[in-house]
């Protein structure tokens, strides 16, 4: 059987064909059974036993005829089953990452489209209400005035400009709490 397989791969090493073939006839389905007992992929275990005999191929001036050329074989079967569950370890955690990427963009995507959506209907509560809390509303919040600086730029007492941003308060807390939790969160962040 050693003997054999010294004379294939004397062979060989002189491009003799007919002796690959016939390794490849010898070693191919045990090559095929070892890989597939690892990878457990059919296809996987079919493409490692192609490739080996590939490498035997290519390399054949390189191997050493006076080894056991089966335990040479076996040993490059077992290297590149292994090399092939790295690449696929590694291939499925950047499919893992990539999927991460996607769902917070996907997910900060639509807290956007959210928020938008939250700010668009703040604006039309803002817009709906009576001119005088809403002109004091926005002196408050969109230019930074405080109390006593509305109260005297509109000749107001300090406690009505109190009790119109007290009323404009509510009924954005009210109308935006409907919006659920960014609803609230973006009441907060606006107008606190």
């Amino acid at each position: 059987m050693v003997s054999e397989d010294k004379k294939y791969v004397e062979s060989l090493k002189k491009d003799d064909f007919s002796a690959f073939d016939a390794l490849f006839k010898k070693y191919s389905e045990s090559l095929y059974a070892f890989s597939l007992s690892i990878t457990k992929e059919p296809y996987i275990a079919e493409e490692i036993t192609q490739l080996v005999f590939m490498k035997i191929w290519e390399k054949r001036s390189q191997i050493d005829e006076h080894l056991s050329f089966k335990s040479f074989i076996f040993s490059i079967t077992y290297s590149e089953t292994i090399s092939w569950l790295r690449k696929e370890k590694s291939e499925k955690q950047k499919i893992e990452n990539f999927g991460g990427q996607f769902s917070t963009v996907s997910n900060e995507t639509s807290y956007a489209i959210e928020f938008n959506n939250i700010n668009s209907l703040a604006t039309e509560i803002i817009d709906s209400f009576p001119e005088k809390r809403k002109e004091i509303f926005k002196l408050s919040r969109e230019q930074g005035y405080s109390n006593k600086e509305i109260a005297t730029r509109l000749n107001i007492s300090v406690k009505t400009v109190e009790n119109q941003m007290s009323s404009a308060l509510k009924t954005l807390k009210e109308q935006l709490g409907k919006d659920g939790i960014l609803g609230i969160l973006f009441y907060f962040i606006m107008f606190h």
